[in-house]
């Protein structure tokens, strides 16, 4: 630069150096942070609207897809709709090889009408709603099938074989009351889609008269079925009938053994406790009002002498199954004399003592009875039950829900 010639002063803004913004400036910059906490109230908002309730957070855990773990679950559904027939009852349930799970009960006018049928829905795996009844058979398609005279249907189980066909067994009476009942069997090999044609067992040579069957088998390493049944007439007492499957859904064999030694119980329920050691547990008809056990220690064949526990019985249907830590989950009604409530226990030693845990169903002068329950693959309990004798009942529960306050008495569904 030339000294001699003055300085050009150089043109600077003074917003960029006096340290006062021009008011076009300070303007932008009010919008500006406006925007931003505007934008920032917003967000917090929005994370504030979304953070669950304790009612959404109980909702959530008992979604559609259920936790299978460590987290509660619990859900309930009807198998029956409302209205579907005036009674209902009876109940069987089934997990299938695709992994649906399908009921059978009996709906009628009142238990014993002759216009009482055998119906199915389907629980499609990983489903929520259960299909629209379907009758499998009623009292004329028995007597087509049976090639004689039936006068009602009743109680039926339903198992699948370890090859995949389903079976079911059923009670038909052809005079008489259910003393005079007689058991028949057929089979499907779709999952119980379609059945194939009824097969009247001979279990008793007196007049083949007062068999019948409630709870699921266990099965012989050599294919064999192990179903309990029991004997009405005059003595009561329980049975097994092993059968052998054969080929294409066929009775190839069956033989029936009687347990009289323990007179006055019926309807057995069969845990298999690993190895040939199998629990069974009996309805009380002696008027000892107690849950009684056996236990095998050669798959079923012989047994010990059934005793009374800890538990009420009001001469009424039990159904238990052996979890995946091992112990037995029994479902039951805790009363000495009424149906008025159904519960669970559990049995940490095999049967020889009881926790009462968790009480489904508690009301003055109804009945919740007849429970059935299964275990599915993925761990969940799945549960059917009569509810007041108009409807089946369908829950299903993981085991930190059954064991969430354990030793305490907790009502399903407050």
């Amino acid at each position: 630069m030339n000294p001699s010639t003055p300085e050009t002063p150089t043109h600077v803004s003074a917003g960029r150096c006096s340290g006062r913004l021009a008011p076009r400036h300070r303007l932008a910059l009010i919008v500006g942070l406006v925007a931003v906490c505007t934008f920032m109230s917003l967000s917090a908002a929005r994370r504030d609207s979304e953070a669950p309730t304790e009612l959404e957070r109980i909702a959530r855990t008992n979604s559609a897809t259920p936790p299978r773990d460590s987290l509660p679950f619990f859900e309930q559904s009807w198998v029956s709709p409302s209205g579907h027939t005036p009674s209902a009852h009876c109940s069987t349930i089934a997990t299938l090889p695709s992994g649906d799970l399908l009921a059978l009960w009996y709906g009628g006018t009142r238990e014993g009408a002759a216009d009482v049928a055998l119906y199915t829905s389907r629980l499609p795996k990983g489903g929520t709603v259960w299909s629209s009844p379907v009758e499998v058979i009623d009292r004329e398609a028995a007597e087509q099938e049976l090639d004689r005279r039936i006068k009602k249907v009743g109680n039926t189980v339903i198992f699948p074989d370890e090859v995949g066909n389903l079976w079911m067994v059923f009670s038909t009476v052809s005079v008489g009351g259910w003393s005079g009942s007689a058991l028949n069997i057929k089979s499907s090999r779709d999952e119980g889609r379609t059945w194939g044609e009824s097969q009247r067992l001979t279990l008793n040579h007196f007049l083949n008269l007062s068999s019948l069957v409630r709870n699921k088998p266990i099965y012989a390493e050599d294919g064999r079925v192990g179903l309990p049944v029991y004997h009405e007439m005059a003595t009561k007492f329980p049975q097994i009938l092993w059968f052998r499957p054969g080929p294409g859904g066929t009775v190839e064999d069956y033989k029936v053994r009687s347990l009289s030694s323990a007179s006055g119980l019926i309807q057995p329920s069969l845990v298999s406790l690993g190895g040939d050691r199998v629990l069974m547990i009996l309805r009380d008809g002696t008027g000892q009002h107690a849950v009684h056990t056996a236990l095998s220690e050669d798959n079923g064949w012989t047994w010990t002498e059934a005793r009374a526990g800890n538990l009420p019985n009001p001469n009424a249907a039990m159904d238990a199954v052996r979890l995946d830590d091992g112990r037995i989950l029994l479902v039951y009604n805790h009363s000495t004399d009424v149906r008025e409530n159904l519960s669970l226990a559990i049995s940490a030693d095999e049967g020889q003592t009881w926790e009462h845990r968790v009480v489904l169903e508690e009301e003055a002068d109804r009945e919740f009875s007849y429970p059935q329950v299964t275990k599915a693959e993925d761990g969940l309990i799945h549960i059917t039950y009569t509810w007041r004798r108009e409807r089946i009942r369908h829950v299903a529960f993981n085991t930190a829900w059954l064991d969430r306050e354990p030793g305490r008495r907790i009502a399903a569904h407050p």
